[in-house]
């Protein structure tokens, strides 16, 4: 058996992610049984680490748990067995840049340290027990298809006979995972809309329609001289799964080669966006009361008035509360895990977000976000009956 039981995510340009597991006796005892740990999350994509085991020697293999034809990622890793004596005696494996694809998921070492080694180096405790440390840096997603293109659609002028204009032409590719969602890419060789004849390409979310995901990516068409490069693309995906997308300022016969269209997409990032309302209540006194007509036309007393909490709920249907503050210069929002109590008993939940204020721009009539201090915020959370809170701060005085 093999438990995750610590996680350290380390604020560099990397994105550098450390896991540590308690790895029992198991895995030197038995000799042909390979010892999988439960699956864990990083860059996007959904891992597992396994052993393997021969009569003197142990391998130590990740193994990419979501893979998808067409996908590749690039990923540094490194194993370290956590000596208990001292650190420098520690044993190490790494790579880097290390690729896993649809066919070739799992990388590793099928002879990380001889078993004897374990016991002999002061690697195992008396129960046959011994710290695995697995740190993950500087990854990157790929998906690469080829769609073939139709004679029709390389025509300028000639529209394939059948178009309408609830059924657009267009060139699909298959689906790949990436963020615990299902993607594809579509390409309108004669645009979307009615009207409209440009090149547009468009990433379609398939799964997951609970949430809108702001999603991040770098799309290539074409291959060699004949390519186009859309740069970082920031696109909101809404609860249909559909984006912005992106027009190519090129017609489709400048990028096709041989009748195909090459397609190169870099995933960059995907993440479930929660949109709420808060109303927050302004005090007008040192000691403010709300006035509530009664039906007679009397008016009694009520509490102080108090911003109303607002419900909202993650990607795993856990439930949370969103509160504006106005009690100092600056507006401040508490958010709570009202599920906390939902966390299974002896484990952790790791929960990282960011939060934004959406301002109105009159001279461009848009929402600006105006990101919260402190941003982005993460939090380890327990079994507990009800969670005190985490408080944001912002720079919006309450005047504003």
């Amino acid at each position: 058996m093999s438990l995750l039981y610590r996680f350290a995510k380390i604020p560099d340009r990397w994105n550098t992610h450390v896991f540590t597991f308690i790895v029992t006796k198991s895995v030197t005892r038995d000799l042909h049984r390979d010892v999988t740990s439960k699956e864990f999350m990083y860059g996007y994509q959904k891992w597992a680490i396994t052993f393997s085991r021969t009569e003197k020697v142990l391998g130590v293999y990740l193994v990419w748990r979501n893979p998808s034809e067409g996908m590749k990622v690039h990923v540094d890793f490194s194993f370290t067995l956590l000596n208990r004596e001292h650190f420098s005696a520690n044993e190490t494996f790494s790579g880097k840049s290390v690729k896993f694809s649809y066919d070739s998921p799992a990388q590793g070492n099928r002879r990380y340290i001889p078993v004897h080694d374990l016991y002999a180096r002061n690697f195992a405790d008396r129960n046959g027990e011994f710290q695995l440390e697995l740190t993950m840096s500087a990854i990157r997603t790929h998906f690469e298809v080829d769609l073939r293109a139709p004679t029709a659609y390389l025509t300028p002028h000639k529209l394939p006979n059948g178009r309408s204009n609830n059924n657009p032409p267009k060139m699909e590719s298959t689906y790949f995972n990436f963020g615990g969602f299902d993607w594809n890419v579509i390409v309108y060789p004669f645009g979307k809309e009615p009207g409209d004849e440009r090149l547009f390409v468009h990433l379609n979310r398939l799964t997951g329609f609970d949430h809108q995901c702001r999603v991040r990516y770098v799309m290539i068409l074409g291959e060699g001289d004949r390519t186009i490069n859309s740069g970082l693309l920031d696109d909101i995906s809404d609860t249909n799964g559909k984006s912005f997308g992106w027009v190519p300022r090129t017609r489709l016969a400048d990028i096709v080669q041989r009748g195909m269209l090459h397609i190169h997409l870099e995933m960059v990032t995907a993440n479930t966006l929660s949109e709420v309302a808060l109303v927050p209540q302004v005090p007008t006194t040192p000691n403010p009361v709300l006035t509530v007509p009664s039906v007679a036309g009397a008016s009694t007393v009520a509490t102080p008035a108090e911003s109303q909490a607002v419900l909202c709920y993650d990607r795993d249907k856990q439930s949370w509360t969103l509160e504006a503050d106005t009690h100092s210069d600056t507006l401040r929002v508490r958010m709570v895990y009202k599920d906390v109590h939902n966390v299974p008993r002896n484990h952790l939940r790791y929960v990282s977000w960011s939060a934004y204020l959406l301002r109105y721009n009159s001279k461009t009539g848009l929402l600006d976000p105006i990101s919260c201090t402190h941003a982005p915020y993460s939090h380890y959370y327990v079994q507990e009956e009800v969670d005190d809170g985490i408080i944001m701060e912002t720079d919006v005085t309450v005047k504003e």
